[in-house]
């Protein structure tokens, strides 16, 4: 068949595709098509990029190529088989679109946008004897469409800001959670849902029919049904997940995404355990729970200033001492504000506050000495959703200017006098849903009454004014590696003024009157448990912050591996191992080695045998990501390279499912006599993990980032 013919039977072929592709497209609400049909929808993104390549050759053929045209027959062939082409991944496209895994108007935008792709490109065949002026703005035409869809695409599958310019970060002072009025799904559930799961299950794309960014849709469940529940035993839907191993697919986040940490695993785990109830309080949880611990752990280490360079505002110029503004969570707009210590506030912070005033939704002034002036500008923030008022001196009826914040969900006014009468003409034509409230004048009777009085706003009763005098935030020991081969300078540094840091390098804890003065780098030459803790004059101690540093008195000559490791875990291959750079508790930032399907084995060696008396690894152990200790080390010697002889071996206790995430160091010491040219070490991984784990029966993963040899 020559290829006039072939031409002419595409032709036909597309004026028969096409009408089906319209008839898809405008009536897809009464058209259900089989599983198979909407199974073939999977190909869409397999083939578009061939259309995609195709008709931007074709625009370019049109605009500067017109003097040296193909042959007739040639051309039309092309032009045929691009429309072919385009017609099928729309069709495709609009099968794929009936799974319902994506929401709202981005598929709509992509799906009439890959339709005009296709009729114009179906269009093509038919002016391929026009004015070259018509084909260069039809070629235009076809680029910007083109761009416009493909782009509407990439925003369905990697997130609306697909092509956004990322944002970046500088880390500040950590500080304690100070506003205990808030819930825990607030402050330790939506943060990680947003950054790690609404990309992929959000407003505009909700994979397995679920989304994650309100507590209603989460309540809703995905295809599978509820997520906060499991069957019988087993664990919920949404935990089991995150717990399988990152290479399953179907382990969430998917792999190439980032992961969960160990910490917010953590917090969502057991906050499904407790009930998953999106109303507690934090300070409806004793302080020595291990949620209430690992939310403000969270929190403090995520509230950070952002210097932008996108449209949102730098933060910086607000922050001080005694006020931080903070950003929710990354990339998010809106902004929480903190004010603290009292006896130190201005209120020229406050004003300040009116550069940012449409971004800030959260505002805490427990403590502070206000009076009206101060409420007159907190009326300008009008995108305001929770105040926090608790011990403000305030008038009650000067609250009444809080009524114009249309927007003001939950307020919390504990310790301000009030009466029966004073509060309930408070309460009337109030927009806010909820109310946490404290008064000495107002007794319990009174206080059911006003609650059934008023139904629509939820009460909370109780005092809530724990956090008068504030926690130091932990000082930051500045070192990138753990491990010496001579000594190492260790910088200790913290962002606060006035703070004295103490510390301790003989195993006891810091005291503030007899330990140590931080002064300039402190200088280690041996194996040294360094702790270090802030100080200052009416604040609370910051809590304990330690780090061991070891010393490697040998460096192999050379070092090769016998067992390749887990490709997503490769680290600088064999020199991960005697680099100095210890990985730290973060397993996805390419400093580690890591093995699951068979023992980590390596070879050592030196230019003369070397005597050696001991091998330390130093290993992260993650349990709820499957990572165990080394089960057990073995060590061989050999002089020739080739015949080894048994030096060492030593089996170490099991994992405790008590366990929390850690790096931790195990050895293996060698007898004294013992000197080759050439080691072989065996670090074995748990081959079952225990019946305790969610994953029992698999093999468990070890990850090793260095070893150390004296």
């Amino acid at each position: 068949m020559n290829e006039k013919k072939i031409g002419q039977t595409l032709e036909l072929c597309l004026w028969i595709l096409n009408p089906f592709m319209l008839v898809l497209a405008i009536f897809d609400q009464q058209i259900q098509p089989g599983v198979f049909f909407q199974w073939t929808g999977k190909l869409h993104p397999l083939v578009l990029h061939f259309p995609i390549v195709f008709g931007i050759l074709i625009a370019i053929y049109f605009m500067f190529f017109q003097q040296r045209k193909f042959p007739p027959d040639t051309e039309k062939l092309l032009f045929a088989i691009n429309a072919v082409f385009a017609c099928s991944v729309a069709i495709l496209g609009l099968l794929l679109s009936k799974q319902n895994a994506y929401d709202g108007e981005l598929i709509n935008l992509h799906k009439w946008g890959g339709i005009a792709v296709a009729i114009l490109s179906f269009v093509f065949l038919y002016v391929l004897n026009f004015r070259i002026s018509l084909k260069k703005i039809l070629a235009v035409l076809f680029v910007l469409v083109l761009i416009g869809s493909t782009h509407k695409g990439a925003q369905l599958t990697h997130g609306v800001n697909a092509l956004s310019f990322p944002k970046t970060a500088v880390f500040s002072a950590e500080k304690e959670l100070s506003d205990t009025t808030a819930t825990i799904y607030e402050f330790g559930i939506a943060p990680i849902l947003a950054q790690k799961c609404v990309s992929c299950h959000g407003a505009d794309k909700m994979k397995g029919d679920l989304q994650l960014h309100t507590p209603e849709k989460i309540l809703l469940g995905g295809k599978n049904g509820d997520i906060l529940k499991g069957n019988l035993n087993a664990e919920a839907g949404l935990i089991q997940r995150i717990h399988l191993p990152v290479t399953d697919e179907k382990h969430m986040p998917p792999d190439g995404k980032m992961q969960l940490t160990s910490e917010e695993t953590s917090i969502l785990s057991r906050w499904i355990k407790a009930g998953a109830n999106f109303n507690t309080r934090l300070n409806e949880l004793a302080k020595e729970d291990s949620l209430f611990v690992l939310v403000n752990k969270l929190r403090s280490a995520s509230n950070q200033k952002v210097v932008q360079e996108t449209d949102l505002p730098d933060l910086e110029e607000f922050n001080s001492n005694y006020c931080t503004t903070n950003y929710l969570f990354s990339g998010s707009d809106e902004v929480e504000v903190n004010f603290f210590q009292g006896s130190f506030y201005n209120r020229e912070n406050l004003k300040n506050l009116e550069k940012i005033k449409n971004n800030i939704v959260s505002l805490n002034m427990q403590g502070m000495p206000l009076a009206k002036e101060d409420l007159d500008i907190i009326t300008q923030f009008k995108n305001l959703k929770k105040i926090n008022l608790n011990s403000t001196g305030l008038n009650i009826s000067t609250l009444d200017l809080l009524k114009t914040l249309t927007k003001l969900k939950a307020v919390s006014i504990c310790g301000i006098k009030f009466t029966e009468a004073e509060l309930d003409r408070f309460l009337n034509q109030a927009t806010f849903s909820s109310l946490n409230v404290w008064s000495d004048h107002v007794n319990e009777k009174q206080l059911e009454k006003l609650i059934s009085k008023h139904p629509s706003i939820k009460f909370y009763v109780g005092d809530n004014l724990e956090n008068v005098i504030m926690k130091i935030n932990n000082p930051v020991i500045e070192q990138d590696t753990s491990v010496m081969s001579d000594h190492i300078d260790v910088k200790v540094k913290h962002l606060l003024k006035g703070v004295v840091i103490r510390y301790t390098t003989d195993g006891s804890d810091p005291d503030s009157l007899k330990s140590s003065e931080y002064t300039r780098p402190i200088r280690l030459s041996q194996n040294t448990v360094l702790k270090v803790k802030a100080f200052k004059t009416g604040w609370i101690a910051s809590d304990l912050v330690q780090r061991t540093f070891y010393k490697s008195g040998i460096h192999p000559d050379t070092i090769f591996l016998i067992k390749t490791p887990d490709q997503k875990y490769r680290g600088n291959g064999a020199k991960t191992l005697i680099d100095y750079e210890l990985g730290e508790t973060n397993m996805s930032n390419g400093k580690w080695l890591a093995y699951r399907e068979s023992d980590m084995e390596f070879v050592i060696g030196f230019n003369q045998p070397k005597l050696l008396n001991s091998v330390h690894f130093n290993v992260l152990v993650d349990l709820e990501a499957y990572i165990f200790p080394v089960n057990s080390i073995t060590v061989q010697g050999s002089n020739d390279g080739k015949q080894f002889k048994p030096v060492a071996n030593v089996r170490l206790p099991e994992a405790n499912k008590s366990e929390l995430k850690r790096v931790s160091t195990y050895s293996c010491d060698f007898p004294k006599a013992t000197s080759f040219k050439y080691y072989k070490f065996i670090a074995s991984n748990l081959k079952k993990l225990p019946s305790w784990h969610p994953g029992k029966g698999e093999p468990a993963w070890i990850f090793v980032d260095e070893i150390i040899l004296n």
